[in-house]
């Protein structure tokens, strides 16, 4: 015959050996190309922004990150406008 407990485990010990097993909230951030809140590591399912790039594909909002001009290519253009 298999050994069998010889005491019953009190509600206090289930509750301390279960306390970690609690649903936990996810994480969120701020989008950097739309601002709305989404989880991190994931593209943005509103506007496809995924580290500072957009994703291909058809998304609803305008990427404000694709509106910005990148730095060398501004100061190329003002160097060029200088010249003239």
């Amino acid at each position: 015959m298999p050994p069998l407990p010889k005491k019953k485990h009190t509600r206090a010990r289930k509750g301390n050996r279960n306390a970690h097993n609690a649903m936990k909230l996810p994480a969120l951030s701020i989008c950097g190309g739309c601002g709305e809140v989404a989880q991190p590591h994931i593209t943005c399912p509103e506007c496809g922004n995924y580290k500072g790039r957009t994703m291909p594909g058809n998304w609803d909002r305008v990427n404000q990150l694709e509106q910005v001009t990148p730095v060398a290519a501004a100061s190329k253009e003002s160097e060029e406008s200088e010249s003239l």
